[in-house]
């Protein structure tokens, strides 16, 4: 999509619409609160904390409301409003290029403060596309043992069992990323003027083409050719 040069601030390019950054932040404000909730449920120790909400049956309940609100609300994105840039992530995160495999063996470098030597890389980095796997696998996993926990009564016992710990160790797998993940967007000293785009949706045009070289000329072709 061509970026409408009346609202694109000067020396910045659009990196995510609103209907994007709006399923980012759902999403990452209710796994927050399935995080808080859920680790009150699994353990005795986090439960005194729940007072904050009213005690462990108030915490039971948001969890499950919230529960709710992480799979309907950012599944529906994917079929009313920005559908177009949704798919688009979806389709760019299973699509692997030589370029994304570079990115990801010089990642170490770039994750402890240096610039890794890859290609150019699209819109979705080949770091990028792993947390989006991450993201995607592990919602999946703990919607559908948390589904399965919530009614298990029409599932069979085994499987109930067997639901427990797969809900947690998803719960553990995507702590994990999203502490890697929020380093990068606050803590890193390149990588995390990407926030920008997901606060206000633009980037600095010095930061599109040194992390994002093939996407940002794609945008100029595009600008070019008046699409």
């Amino acid at each position: 999509m061509a970026q409408n040069s009346k609202q694109v601030p000067e020396g910045k390019v659009l990196r995510f619409t609103g209907g994007e950054r709006f399923s980012h932040w759902v999403h990452a404000s209710s796994f927050l609160i399935l995080l808080f909730t859920g680790l009150a449920v699994l353990s005795v120790t986090f439960r005194p904390v729940m007072a904050i909400v009213g005690g462990i049956e108030n915490a039971r309940m948001i969890h499950r409301v919230v529960a709710v609100i992480f799979v309907v609300v950012v599944g529906l994105k994917f079929f009313i409003g920005d559908t177009k840039h949704h798919w688009q992530w979806i389709r760019s995160v299973f699509t692997w290029t030589k370029a994304d495999v570079m990115h990801v063996k010089a990642f170490a470098t770039e994750f402890f403060g240096g610039h890794g030597n890859y290609p150019p890389q699209a819109k979705y980095n080949g770091g990028e596309k792993i947390n989006s796997l991450f993201t995607i696998f592990g919602s999946i996993f703990i919607a559908i043992s948390g589904f399965i926990m919530w009614f298990p009564q029409f599932f069979p016992i085994s499987l109930v069992r067997i639901a427990y710990p797969v809900h947690d160790l998803a719960m553990i797998f995507m702590t994990t990323a999203l502490i890697g993940h929020l380093y990068l967007a606050l803590l890193h000293p390149e990588s995390r003027v990407a926030l920008q785009g997901m606060l206000k949706g633009y980037v600095p045009k010095g930061f599109a083409k040194s992390h994002h070289g093939a996407w940002y000329e794609e945008i100029q072709k595009q600008e070019k050719a008046g699409k």
